[in-house]
């Protein structure tokens, strides 16, 4: 094994501790108390909605496809039977009534809300069943106005439900939907069987959100409504150019949106020696769709392949194992931009960037915990030595002017990409010209789509495809490069340098069962070219690998190259965030 293998083996085992160590905080789950027993239950998902009873220690469920919920003359059906009429749910030959319902508890599992119904043992007293302060409305919209006050429950059943007011516990609409106004209160969650959900930016919601119309099923809204809208900004980064880096800053956030938004943050770099600041301000002009305008000016380090590996996993590598995965350059000047949401999970943004550059030279002797007598390579250490010269000069004496656009499609889980079938694409697009003050004059773009395909339970295929191109001159920092992390991964780390290129990388994952571990098979493929054209002349490179997942972060991964047989060791490397 390499000196470089086992210095990365031993960052291994310390994320492995400091993974280890970590807490996560979860919320209990409702428990009926000694006089309370479930009386119904409601599961829906995205696919199915399903009935449960429960009847003298036995469970009765029935299971329906989405939409087999209808409403007619006030009533709910279920495939043309009778499920809700104004008394309550009839179900297995059995009827339960909306007056016996105590109490409610909501849950989520697996993409999945369960809403279980509660009633009183025989033993509680008529009083205690009925006095609950409970609203129940069938085929009628509920409104709650602003100096209303719910004690119990809001149940709405083929009807919506709509809150300006205050509601001491859930709210749950079936076959409806449901809205939290302006300034009004929910104590408990709020749910739509076959419906959505919609809150006010100012709405106080003290439970969670679950609505499975949304990306994520299950969402913590706000505890109590906003008394400021001040977030104060920190972060502390460490690389081989800036060294160690402290951060802070303010950000303001309208929740209406009828001020500007705006945020200041800078930071010094003590090895550098240069300070970096970001001052910003955006407006939102119109809220559904959104569309925000924005402007700012700042200082920056810059990495052309921050989509490759984020600010705490690359510092992370610097401390531990004297691995600095980016190459930067120093970016000073401003920029205009716009954005908008036209639809759900796609963002499209556009804007002008006008930045002056600057080469900064590596710090190669940077401490590292255990980093020994290992240096830190320089900065873009794997680009030819006369095309490098070329690259620096131009860095310290151009400035560039560039109109830039941006789309992306996502329809992944926000926490966990793996959990479901999914889309991610982006669309980045460049151009710079005189025209535009720019010193250079190229057209640069770069597609990639990747495809979450869950193939059952514990297995997933993920597929990325990523095509990117140029036309013009493309300086040095803006070039594309191939091999290693997050690319080819059985080659050496950014080893090939191009004008364009296309590359696919697919994965099988299997989950082990009882544990948050999983192992994969992947096979990376691609072509680089450059200042030439892909075709046929230019070899086509591939790897395939074996990769351990721990947790949902935490993977290594073996890859070897499949182009000779000759100075081929298998690449051993970790990561620290979503791959793909």
């Amino acid at each position: 094994m390499t000196a470089k293998s086992c210095v990365t083996t031993l960052a291994v085992a310390v994320s492995l501790l400091f993974a280890g160590s970590s807490l996560a905080i979860e919320y209990e789950d409702y428990k009926a108390n000694r006089l309370e027993t479930e009386y119904f239950e409601i599961a829906y998902s995205k696919s199915q909605i399903q009935f449960s009873t429960f009847e003298d220690g036995d469970i009765i469920t029935r299971t329906y496809p989405k939409g087999s919920l209808s409403k007619k003359n006030g009533s709910l059906y279920i495939d043309g039977d009778l499920l809700f009429d104004e008394t309550g749910l009839l179900l297995n030959g059995q009827r339960y009534y909306y007056d016996s319902i105590y109490s409610t508890a909501i849950s989520e599992a697996e993409r999945t809300v369960s809403i279980t119904f509660y009633t009183r043992k025989p033993s509680a007293t008529k009083t205690s069943r009925f006095k609950r302060g409970n609203m129940v409305a069938v085929g009628e919209t509920v409104t709650v106005g602003k100096d209303d006050f719910v004690r119990g429950m809001i149940l709405a059943v083929g009807s919506d439900i709509e809150v300006y007011g205050e509601v001491n516990r859930d709210i749950i609409a079936i076959l409806g939907e449901v809205y939290v106004g302006p300034e009004a209160v929910a104590r408990g969650d709020v749910a739509a069987v076959d419906g959505s959900v919609e809150v006010a930016d100012d709405a106080s919601i003290y439970g969670e959100i679950y609505d499975v119309t949304k990306r994520r099923i299950r969402l913590r809204y706000r505890f109590v409504r906003d008394l400021t809208d001040w977030d104060f900004l920190d972060k502390i980064t460490y690389d081989r150019v800036d060294g160690l880096s402290l951060y802070a800053g303010v950000a303001y956030r309208d929740s209406d949106s009828l001020l500007p938004s705006f945020s200041v943050r800078a930071g010094y770099g003590f090895n550098s020696e240069r300070w970096r600041y970001h001052i910003g301000i955006e407006q939102t002009l119109i809220r559904q769709p959104s569309i925000v305008v924005g402007a700012g000016f700042q200082r920056r380090l810059v990495s052309e392949y921050e989509w490759l590996i984020g600010d705490a996993e690359n510092t992370t590598f610097a401390l531990l194992a004297t691995e600095d995965f980016r190459d930067y350059y120093e970016a000073e000047g401003g920029y205009l931009c716009a954005r908008t949401r036209p639809i759900e999970n796609l963002t499209v943004e556009a804007g002008y960037r006008l930045e002056e550059t600057h080469w900064l030279e590596a710090r190669r002797h940077l401490w590292s915990l255990f980093g020994g007598n290992k240096l830190f390579p320089k900065n873009f250490n794997t680009v030819e030595d006369r095309f490098r010269a070329v690259g620096v000069a131009e860095l310290d004496t151009t400035q560039n002017g560039t109109l830039y656009a941006r789309t992306a499609y996502d329809t992944r889980d926000e926490d966990d990409p793996f959990d479901r079938t999914a889309w991610f694409a982006t669309l980045d697009f460049e151009w710079s010209s005189n025209g535009l003050n720019s010193d250079f004059d190229y057209r640069r773009y770069v597609l990639a789509v990747r495809r979450y395909q869950k193939v059952h339970r514990r297995a997933t295929v993920i597929v990325r495809a990523m095509f990117g191109g140029s036309d013009g001159y493309l300086p040095m920092y803006k070039r594309f490069f191939l091999g290693g992390l997050g690319t080819l991964q059985g080659y050496d780390h950014k080893e090939f340098m191009g004008t364009r290129f296309w590359m696919t990388n697919a994965e099988y994952r299997i989950q082990f069962p009882k544990v948050e571990s999983a192992v994969s098979l992947f096979w990376d493929a691609g072509q680089i070219a450059n200042d030439r054209k892909l075709d046929s002349s230019v070899e086509i490179k591939h790897d395939l690998g074996i990769a351990l997942y721990f947790e949902d972060d935490f993977r290594i991964s073996l890859a070897k190259r499949l182009d000779r047989s000759f100075d081929d060791n298998p690449i051993f490397y970790v990561r620290l965030d979503h791959v793909f």
